[in-house]
């Protein structure tokens, strides 16, 4: 499993990236205690930054394949690192991956999703896509080999 806190909740986004349909309804909401959405800086995606008064919301992603996994990893590239926080969904806490930034980002402005897709989705939708389909293809071959 996996919590997602920014382009990734979008459903047409992680699709994209996964190379098939995602259910929002099937994507659990949960939040992530002592952690804030921020701008990645010089970007329009964020990233998670610590925060002890805040609690940053996004949804939980199941059963990811590892192909799904090294996709997401190379979609996420050099600027983020995979690693465990912890994580509530409901009553329950997990300890679940997601994405963290691999520098420092000390501040940076809070990010919405809602902003991002009235501001940005169609702009980079497509961009997203096509390049999720040419790492999807290319990781596919390298674990065919």
């Amino acid at each position: 499993m996996l919590f997602v806190y920014g382009t990734l909740q979008d459903p047409d986004v992680l699709g994209a990236v996964l190379g098939r349909p995602v259910d929002l309804s099937r994507l659990e909401a949960a939040t992530a205690p002592g952690y804030r959405a921020v701008f990645y800086p010089g970007r329009v995606y964020p990233a998670l930054i610590r925060a002890p008064d805040a609690t940053a919301s996004g949804r939980v992603v199941a059963d990811l394949s590892p192909l799904d996994l090294a996709v997401l990893d190379a979609f996420e590239g050099d600027e983020y690192r995979r690693e465990a926080i912890m994580i509530r969904t409901g009553g329950e806490q997990l300890l679940l991956d997601t994405y963290l930034p691999a520098v420092p980002i000390v501040s940076a402005p809070d990010w919405e999703l809602a902003s991002w897709t009235a501001l940005h989705k169609p702009a980079v939708i497509g961009r997203e896509t096509g390049a999720a389909q040419a790492l999807r293809q290319r990781l596919s071959a390298r674990q065919a080999g």
